[in-house]
């Protein structure tokens, strides 16, 4: 399911927010086994993608965690937002 720049994948548990929609993902960063930041090639945050997403997200640690928390409430999904 996508909503805006916030998509999830109930079959995977897997939620992503888009927060560039322009630049492709050059590489990825793991914050922990369920969190993974992807980059452009020039190092800006693209987007987040959170494993396990029905259990809640963490967003200690992540980059834009206002923004990203104000993205994942505008979805209207019933994803828990832990901070």
């Amino acid at each position: 399911m996508v909503v805006g720049p916030v998509s999830y994948d109930r079959e995977a548990d897997v939620l992503y927010v888009a927060l560039r929609d322009d630049d492709t993902v050059d590489h990825s960063a793991s914050l922990d086994d369920i969190r993974i930041i992807d980059y452009s090639a020039d190092g800006a945050v693209v987007g987040i993608e959170f494993v396990n997403a029905s259990s809640g997200v963490d967003l200690s640690d992540v980059p834009f965690q206002h923004k990203v928390e104000q993205l994942i409430g505008d979805s209207g999904l019933a994803i828990r937002v832990l901070a």
